[in-house]
């Protein structure tokens, strides 16, 4: 899995996606924010772990270093709650729908686990993305 989204990494193929949604740092609520639509997004075509990995690269690229802890902190907390939106959003939710199925002979459907999975992911984002960014003024997080 790694081996691959680092070919993809360097074929440049996905670039031109990226600058389209993040096309510069941005710091504050509208970095969160960006980053972590961005995270919920691309990690439901990409799945959850791979796409950060991928995605770190990409914020290397544009400036984001070690003092811009809010926005590490949001790609964190957006790339793991992507894995509640559908089933590919995360590989662990295949392997455990697989199990589910193999031993009690049941399945969820996709569009059962995305009703659900939209509830839970709203809710979580809209928690915390304010608190990554109230947290950050007041522990003073930025450089």
């Amino acid at each position: 899995m790694f081996i691959t989204m680092e070919g993809i990494w360097r074929s440049g193929i996905l670039n031109p996606l990226l600058a389209l949604l993040l096309p510069e740092k941005i710091s504050g609520i509208e970095g969160i924010a960006i980053i972590s639509a961005v995270s919920v997004v691309l990690s439901q075509l990409l799945s959850n772990v791979p796409f950060t990995k991928l995605f770190i690269q990409y914020m290397h690229q544009l400036g984001y270093g070690g003092g811009d802890v809010e926005a590490w902190i949001a790609l964190a907390m957006a790339s793991t709650i992507a894995g509640n939106l559908t089933i590919l959003g995360a590989a662990s939710n295949i392997i455990i729908l697989e199990s589910l199925e193999t031993k009690f002979g049941t399945s969820i459907p996709f569009t059962r686990f995305l009703r659900i999975g939209c509830i839970v992911t709203a809710v979580n984002l809209a928690i915390y993305i304010p608190y990554i960014y109230f947290y950050s003024i007041i522990t003073d997080l930025k450089v």
